[in-house]
């Protein structure tokens, strides 16, 4: 649920009151009715017998504010995670202009820091059916991006194509500059299907590629056929992710079914090899039971094993979440 105006409205208030000019007072109005306010608290309880043993948690808290008027507009996204706010606090923060005519909604062009289009499993925990992220989301794929992009869709396709300094870093360079370069493809052939094609390309310094050329492809799947059951899939290949010229890829499928309003359960099954070329993968196994508990507030239960064949020995590791999110 997003808050049009009442946040705003409350912080300003008083100076609204006292304000003599009501042509003043008006144009202010205007803005509040157009500004949207978001947000949540994430906190969870974890347990594991791996290296990190557990406690509990004030994972994430965020504030997002959207303002538009018409076909212009701008977000930012304030978070601050386990650690605190950090070097860079704003998880988003973009400027959008829609040129009207083309596709069925127009271009938009969006320029700052956004989320990265690409990939099924999103970043923030009210957007999650489980606690963790599958091993293709932590080790494949980039968080964020740092740039500009174009935006479209026509029909049962949808488009978006974009340019950055690199994968989760926010800082203009001396070596890379703007070198990176990817977009993605959404096809929706039926209602309650679609198939995303991604791909990127560039140079980093930081991020899961690490300092080196890399190349991404990576297939999405959402299956939406059955009433209260939502399917999703991925598969992702990385060219140069842990030396020049080696190739590592992975993939995912997980299902969650809700059986009331209330009550759900989730199952992911994903596989990573880093090194296509080495013996041995990661696997891990993860099984979630949801709860929406009303206004917002909703909880969970995981139970996650990870299984590295990567290292001798080999390592399984399980590990238990409890977790809370209220959003606004």
């Amino acid at each position: 649920m997003k808050v049009q105006n009442s946040a705003m409205a409350a912080l300003l208030g008083l100076g609204l009151m006292a304000s003599p000019s009501m042509g003043w007072s008006g144009s202010l109005q205007d803005k509040l009715d157009k500004i949207q306010i978001s947000g949540f608290v994430d906190a969870a309880y974890f347990q594991s017998n791996g290296p990190l043993k557990g406690g509990i948690t004030l994972d994430q808290v965020e504030i997002d504010i959207e303002y538009s008027a018409g076909n212009v507009g701008l977000r930012f996204d304030l978070e601050s995670t386990a650690d605190g706010f950090g070097a860079t606090p704003f998880e988003q923060g973009y400027v959008y202009y829609t040129l009207p005519g083309i596709g069925d909604e127009g271009l938009t062009f969006t320029f700052g820091k956004f989320n990265a289009p690409i990939g099924w499993e999103l970043l923030d925990a009210p957007d999650m059916y489980q606690y963790s992220h599958a091993l293709v989301f932590n080790n494949a794929l980039p968080t964020n991006l740092t740039g500009v992009s174009l935006a479209t869709s026509f029909g049962i396709a949808d488009l978006i194509v974009y340019a950055a300094n690199g994968t989760d870093t926010n800082a203009a360079n001396t070596t890379t500059g703007v070198k990176t370069f990817g977009g993605r493809l959404g096809i929706t052939p039926i209602e309650g299907i679609n198939i995303g094609f991604s791909y990127l390309t560039g140079d980093n310094l930081g991020g899961v590629y690490q300092a080196l050329k890399y190349r991404t492809y990576d297939i999405d799947l959402t299956l939406e056929l059955v009433e209260n059951l939502i399917i999703g899939a991925e598969f992702a290949k990385n060219k140069n992710w842990t030396a020049l010229n080696a190739t590592s890829q992975g993939y995912f499928v997980t299902a969650h079914y809700d059986f009331t309003e209330m009550l759900g359960v989730t199952g992911r099954y994903g596989q990573w090899d880093p090194d296509t070329a080495a013996v041995g993968k990661m696997t891990a196994t993860t099984v979630a039971l949801t709860a929406a508990l009303g206004d917002g507030l909703g909880a969970l239960f995981e139970f996650r094993n990870d299984r590295d064949k990567t290292v001798v020995p080999s390592t399984s590791i399980n590990s238990y979440a409890f977790e809370m999110t209220y959003s606004f």
